[in-house]
Order: structure tokens, then sequence, then C-alpha cells
């Protein structure tokens, strides 16, 4: 058990980063050993009825089901149904890619780790742009809303493979040559497992994963949500001055489930977390073999940055130990889970908001439960970089998915300007940047060392336009 200390400590603390951030809503449990040593339920699931949050209130977590559809392919690859170095081919022959490259060489693994070349890529934002249309906010709420009414619709994974299809893009390299977090590939991976398994995705997942964890406040299909009680509203921030507004409507993409579309509780989720902790085997029910809990929680690929994702799962350490967890945000939501394994730790955090920093929540709890300092910031000696070097840096980056950011001149230096939030880069190596709040920004150059892009948040984003 954490300290009365230290819990006292830790919930003042998270209380004033909800209120710092004008969080409407947040869910946090942590867990020793399979049994909570911490829970923080802070602010309103509906603010407007001042209707509490709680341990079984419904919330999106987004990128959090990457996990669960990861685990899906592992309980087929343990089941003699599919394996991770099948070449998907296989199983998508209808897939077609830029001049067939490296068509036979992509396999399920690079799906699962996002190393099969996929650059960023518009096809799941054509699945997820009905909602988007057809929500009230949805023009103030998206950038790219012109854009979106111009995209082919889809609906299921074999339409989006016919616009993969027909998609002109190059790929980033050889499979397993460059990370680029993909909903593309996980959305690839849905219709692998249907057609390894034989059932829809949602009836597998319930059957094989859901059920048995006893999950039953986990839903993907957000009609569901409507026959139960003790949902979450959805708030958005306003862009004028970060204040917060009830913006009721889901977004979904489609009859697409498998990159983002799980809603849950947080005492669901951390029933989910045992499946980790435990390495597959909950309460005498194995739910997927410990081999498969240990690949997906390994290091199954290095970015640029040097961090390290598993299959649907990122790889971390934290002040030496070893974490791994992974994040989610879309329209409404702001999500993260984290497992210290070898200290038998669990954390899940759910928002009712996007744009939270849930993952730094997750940290926090951590640090305070495991008596660790919470560093914030990281120290280090900048790097001198020639202005030179450092223009070669300035100009305009976007990918085809929407992600986009702009480098520009300071004073001694380069700034990143992203929405609207416009922050100084502080250099480390002579190609690698770190932002305020910690994370690492890496400028990628081609081989005769021209800068073509930068690695931020997981992604690859193209350099398109030079300021200088």
């Amino acid at each position: 058990m954490i300290p009365e200390q230290i819990v006292s400590t830790l919930d003042k603390v998270l209380n004033d980063k909800c209120v710092q951030a004008n969080i409407p809503g947040m869910a946090l449990i942590m867990s020793q050993n399979g049994h909570p040593i911490f829970e923080k339920y802070y602010g309103y699931r509906d603010v407007e009825n001042k209707l509490p949050v709680n341990g079984d209130t419904v919330f999106g977590v987004a990128s959090i089901t990457k996990s669960l559809t990861a685990l899906a392919v592992m309980q087929l690859e343990d089941a003699g149904k599919l394996s991770v170095d099948d070449q998907i081919i296989r199983w998508l022959p209808e897939l077609k890619l830029p001049n067939n490259q490296f068509r036979e060489k992509i396999k399920v693994h690079h799906l699962l780790s996002h190393t099969s070349g996929l650059p960023g890529m518009s096809a799941v934002n054509c699945a997820r742009a009905n909602s988007i249309l057809d929500d009230p906010h949805g023009e103030y709420l998206s950038d790219r809303l012109s854009l979106l009414s111009n995209y082919k619709r889809v609906r299921t994974v074999i339409e989006l493979m016919g616009v993969m299809s027909e998609a002109e893009y190059s790929l980033l390299g050889p499979p397993g040559s460059m990370f680029n977090y993909s909903n593309e590939s996980y959305a690839l991976l849905q219709e692998i497992i249907e057609r390894a398994s034989g059932e829809t995705f949602i009836t597998y997942v319930q059957k094989n994963t859901l059920q048995p964890l006893g999950m039953n406040r986990s839903f993907f299909l957000t009609s569901d949500l409507k026959n139960i009680e003790n949902v979450t509203e959805l708030y958005s921030y306003r862009r004028e001055d970060d204040t917060v507004f009830h913006s009721p409507a889901w977004w979904d993409v489609g009859d697409i489930y498998s990159n983002g579309s799980l809603k849950t509780s947080s005492s669901d989720l951390m029933k989910y977390l045992d499946v980790f902790r435990l390495d597959g085997t909950v309460k005498g029910e194995r739910i997927v073999s410990k081999a498969s809990v240990q690949k997906m929680t390994s290091a199954q690929a290095t970015m640029p940055t040097g961090d390290r994702y598993g299959y649907g799962l990122k790889v971390d350490c934290l002040s030496g130990m070893r974490i791994f967890g992974h994040g989610g945000s879309i329209k409404g939501v702001s999500s993260h889970i984290k497992v210290a394994k070898e200290q038998d730790i669990t954390v899940s955090v759910l928002i009712n908001i996007a744009e939270a920093d849930a993952e730094k929540l997750a940290v926090t709890s951590l640090n305070h439960g495991l008596q660790l300092p919470d560093v914030t910031d990281r120290e280090f000696a900048e790097y001198k970089i020639s202005e030179e070097q450092l223009n070669s840096f300035i100009g305009m980056y976007l990918s085809d998915e929407g992600q986009n950011a702009e480098v520009l001149p300071c004073d001694n230096g380069i700034q990143m300007k992203v929405q609207r939030n416009l922050f100084r880069l502080r250099p480390y190596t002579i190609d690698s940047f770190m932002t305020p709040g910690g994370e690492r920004i890496k400028f990628i150059t081609d081989d005769i060392g021209e800068v073509i892009g930068l690695f931020k948040g997981n992604r690859f984003i193209p350099k398109t336009i030079s300021r200088i």
C-alpha cells in the first residue's frame, strides 16, 4: 500500500493538474498485485448536470484499442491460424502497393510494429469523414474539413484497401527500415483477423478477450452507448482561450474498429491490464500465451528518436525500470495505460476531452506510487549547431494523414509551431531537439544530407516548403 501521506500528496498534485488543464472529468486507477492502491475520480462525466465520474463510467480510449487488436493477432498465432511472419499478401491479395514495391516482403509483423513503410495517409480519415461532417462542431474542431468533404467515402476495410490501392504515394523504405505510426496498418489487421478467425472483429474480441475477462462495460459501437447508463459526455477546448464546451457527437471510423473504437470503463481497463501483468493467464483462464505477451511487450522496432515499440504497446523506461503502455487521443478522448511489470503495478487514465496529457498523469502516479522523483523536464547541455544547419530545418512539414508542423527561426535557434502552440526547440545532437515538455524531435535527412522530414509524435512528417 502507498503511505497515507503520499496518497494525500498525489491526490493534490493530480487535482491541481486537472484544474490547470481545465479537464472536465477523469478516472484514474493505480493497482498493485491486482488490487487498487490509489483511485482518483475528478470532475464530471456530465458537467451541466453535475454527474460525477466513477470507476464504471464509460469513456473512449482511442488508440489503446490497438493493443487489443495486437492481442487478437497473437491469440490467432497461438491457435495456429496465422503467423506474424505471414506475408500480408497471403491474407490481403487485393491490396496494391506503389509499383508493387516490397509487396511480397511486408509481413503481419510489420503492420503490428508500424514498420511496413506506409507513410501518413488519408485512408482512415476517409472512413472517419462522415461522422466529422455530421458533427455540428466538426467544422470548428477539424482543420481539414475542406479536404474531408472531398474524400471518397469509406466504411469497410475492403473499401479502405481500394482507396489505398488507388492512392499516389511512396513507401518510406523497405519493410522494417522506418517506423511510422500507421492507423491504416491497424485497419488492415482487422481484415486479417476476420479472415483468419472466420468471425467479425467485434465478435472475435468479445468471445476471446472481453467476455473471459468480465469486461461487461466495454463496447465498440457508438449505438451501444445509447442503451446503457453512466457514459461520459464529450467535451472540447475552445481554440481562443482553452475554455471547455460540450460537444456530444462521437467520431467513429465507419465499420473499422481495430485502430481506435473501444469504449470502456477504468474498472474494465484494469481487468484488461491483468493480461500483461500476469503473462496471459487471468483467474485461471488462459487469454494468450506467455510467449505472445513477451512479443507484445518487447521492443520490435526502434524509432528515430530512440523510443521503442512492441506490438500495440510502446516500450519505455522510467528511472531505470522497464514499463510499457499506450495512449489514445481523438475528439472527447485522452487516455493512457502503463504497466510496470516487475513492480506489479498497472495504471489507467481516462479523460473526456482531447489534448489533455493523460500520459503525464499516469507517469506522475507511477512516480508517487513507487516513490520516485517526478521529473518532467530533461536537463542536458545544449548542442551547438551552425546557423546553416539550423536554417536547413526551417520550413513546413505536412503528411497526408493531417499531421503538420512549421519550423521557424528565432534568436540563435529554431522554434516549432503546431496548431496554436509555439515553442523553442533545444538541440541535444546535430539533428535532434527537445521540446519544453520533454518530447524528442528528430529531423530526417536523405543520402545526400538534405532534410526530407521530421519525426514527431511517433510519426514521420515530410518537409514540404522551405522558408529560406
